[in-house]
């Protein structure tokens, strides 16, 4: 019956809606009186050639093609369902998130969910903000988003910078470090212009000293594995290596020339329009995650 109203309100008439739906055109009649009948009120105008809701009728229309555009995407979810497909999400991150806090997040998540797949990409927060403002990937998880009015933030948490060393190395066991205990040591560094490199930088050209590193990339991965192998002191943001210091592969030493130096860890979605399910699910996760570290 809903279609059948649909159609003729699309078409303007009875008889050409019944070719489009390849029913008898007096069956459709049959139906729409009765349901005129049932209502006590009209829903078209029979007027010479053409059919013309009433406004009881565009009421009633407005209503059918809610009900069968929703009827539709349930159909394509079992299709979807039947046919092995997963419901999707779209990520953008930086570089050492994407190998430390987030890929665990995400496995945690599929551990749970496994019918469910993802594709993150790695860029520059600047590329982030404008992709996920613009629609074209879901979430953005990232350190210093630029702000725009086209993005919301769900969750953010301050994150220090400090010193990433293995557990037996000889400034592990300080509770805080300065930049001239780092003098001795072979320094890991991300290259210039990454944000934490300009910050270490300036540091120590206002404390007057100029500390080169032996490694410098910005791949953070390569960053956290060189100091995993003892070929130094990776100076990295403690979120980079969240879990390999929680897992007490590494030790996260805070630097105290850097202690005004945080980064802004934030999950951000387009502030227009509603996220699919499982974005929106993920983001939830996302935004405690940062929450629970935040308290930590």
């Amino acid at each position: 019956m809903l279609r059948y109203l649909d159609e003729v309100a699309r078409c303007g008439s009875i008889r050409k809606a019944a070719v489009t739906l390849n029913v008898a055109a007096s069956a459709i009649n049959r139906q729409i009186i009765a349901l005129e009948q049932q209502l006590g009120t009209p829903l078209f105008e029979r007027l010479p050639g053409h059919m013309r809701p009433t406004a009881a009728g565009e009421v009633l229309i407005t209503h059918a093609r809610e009900t069968l555009k929703h009827h539709r995407k349930a159909i394509e979810r079992i299709e979807t369902l039947k046919d092995g497909r997963f419901a999707s999400a779209s990520i953008a991150t930086v570089g050492g998130l994407s190998n430390d806090m987030l890929s665990y997040a995400l496995a945690e998540y599929r551990r749970e969910r496994p019918f469910t797949r993802f594709s993150v990409s790695v860029l520059a927060a600047d590329d982030i903000a404008v992709q996920v403002a613009a629609g074209e990937i879901d979430l953005g998880f990232a350190f210093d988003l630029p702000e725009t009015p086209n993005l919301t933030v769900a969750a953010s948490m301050l994150s220090p910078c400090g010193a990433v060393v293995l557990p037996d190395h000889e400034l592990a066991s300080k509770a805080v470090l300065r930049l001239g205990d780092l003098r001795r040591f072979p320094l890991i560094m991300p290259q210039v212009g990454v944000t934490l490199r300009d910050h270490f930088d300036h540091a120590c050209a206002a404390a007057g000293l100029s500390l080169e590193p032996v490694l410098e990339s910005n791949s953070f991965e390569l960053l956290k594995h060189f100091a995993l192998l003892d070929q130094g002191v990776a100076i990295l943001n403690r979120i980079d290596v969240l879990h390999s210091h929680l897992s007490g592969a590494v030790s996260f030493i805070p630097i105290a020339e850097l202690s005004r130096f945080t980064q802004r860890l934030s999950v951000v979605h387009r502030a227009r329009g509603r996220l699919a399910p499982l974005p929106s699910h993920l983001l939830e996760r996302l935004s405690s995650l940062i929450a629970s570290q935040s308290n930590s």
